[in-house]
């Protein structure tokens, strides 16, 4: 795969709702943490929740009435990342939308119960089913920039947005399409997730709310969760070039796979997240194979399991080499945003790339505070790492196996 440039970026994050604000408070160390809204009886749990998001900014009011939030959210960075490809007009039959989603519109859910519970069937949504169902950011993506080409909505939990964008991937490589809006998103705002994660005891309670998230610290908490949209604009790189776009990276590998192992935990070796790592290294094609990778985004959620089956597989995979493989996991700073999470990621790791150091993981200050499997390899913390990055890997990975990378390139 090397025919894939990335040539739009948008974001709708917690720490930011546009690329410079999100890389500037990546880069500074920010975290966001606020209060849970059903906090009561729940004290000190932490949700990492977007503020002051208007989506009457970016969208006519009538989507605005007609979608759930988390298309609000993509529909947002779609188009912040159309504009920053700076696309004037799409072939509409050869442009894709592919958006991953864990979530859809759970919130959608959780209200149109409460009015069933409070006031019978008549008191439903006429609009439930169209504003909840998972396409919906991509329909009111197609219909805003009038496009006809495949329509796809991805759900493979945390790794979805990963999935969707290589699968946009794939297409532009086999010359089915030339551009693809691509991403994932999702909205946390749910006494369903927040109460469905407390159940699960996929966090515990912490007062200091700056160390909720700790992904590789040995007093690492669970999640934080989170929410928002990363979407890219991808197209085929001599459609790109002869147009004059600027190339933010390539998209030069991807891998998908499962664990096959348990529906919430990770196979603890990390076995199948090693392997899906060791093949999205061979879709790349690299000169070197993994010695030619610089940097590693992880996935890193700060949780006890997933953290010792990733760095299992980090080590597996990097541990040898002379110098310490970098590794991060930006989820201390917005939290666990679910199906974007690996889309996050991706720009995070593009910020690192531009400013030629890769961002530091919150929540860690001391190098005694990391998990002893972190040993072989280079846990950025404090502040991040400078050093020239020209191959990267992000990883997504989620509830039922789902196991996804990607590798990244300059152009």
């Amino acid at each position: 795969m090397d025919n894939v440039a990335i040539t739009g970026l948008g974001v709708i994050s917690p720490i930011g709702q546009d690329i410079r604000t999100f890389n500037d408070n990546l880069l500074a160390g920010t975290v966001v943490a606020r209060a849970a809204p059903w906090e009561e009886g729940h004290e000190n749990i932490w949700m990492s929740l977007i503020d002051d998001f208007d989506p009457a900014a970016w969208m006519e009011e009538r989507v605005v009435r007609n979608s759930a939030r988390f298309a609000h959210y993509a529909i947002a960075a779609a188009a912040q990342a159309v504009a920053d490809a700076g696309i004037e007009a799409f072939d509409p039959l050869r442009t894709a939308v592919v958006i991953g989603s864990a979530l859809g519109g759970v919130d959608c859910y959780a209200e149109d119960q409460e009015r069933l519970d409070d006031g019978g069937p008549d008191a439903i949504s006429a609009k439930f089913m169209a504003n909840s169902l998972l396409n919906m950011p991509g329909a009111h993506i197609a219909l805003r920039f009038g496009l006809h080409g495949p329509q796809l909505a991805i759900a493979t939990a945390c790794a979805s947005s990963h999935d969707a964008m290589g699968i946009a991937a794939r297409m532009i490589e086999s010359g089915e399409i030339d551009v693809a809006i691509t991403g994932g998103t999702d909205c946390a705002i749910s006494p369903l997730v927040f109460f469905g994660a407390r159940n699960n005891k996929m966090f515990t309670p912490q007062p200091d709310p700056l160390k909720t998230c700790r992904p590789f610290n040995k007093e690492r908490f669970g999640v934080m969760l989170g929410e928002g949209a990363g979407m890219f604009v991808l197209e085929r790189a001599d459609h790109a070039r002869r147009r004059g776009a600027t190339i933010h990276g390539r998209l030069r590998g991807y891998a998908t796979l499962a664990d096959g192992y348990h529906p919430s935990s990770p196979e603890p070796e990390g076995r199948w997240e090693q392997r899906v790592m060791e093949l999205a290294i061979e879709t790349a094609g690299l000169a070197g194979g993994a010695d030619a990778v610089d940097a590693v985004v992880a996935h890193g959620t700060g949780t006890p399991v997933g953290d010792i089956a990733e760095l299992a597989a980090l080590n597996r995979l990097y541990g040898e080499r002379k110098r310490p493989m970098r590794v991060t996991s930006p989820k201390g700073n917005f939290g666990h945003p679910h199906g974007p999470a690996g889309a996050l990621g991706l720009l995070a790791g593009l910020c690192s790339m531009n400013e030629g150091a890769l961002v530091a993981t919150a929540g860690t200050y001391d190098e005694r505070d990391l998990m002893p499997e972190v040993d072989r390899l280079h846990a950025v913390i404090k502040e991040p790492a400078e050093g020239r990055i020209d191959t990267l890997q992000v990883n997504a990975f989620g509830f039922g196996g789902q196991n996804a990378s990607l590798i990244v390139t300059r152009e």
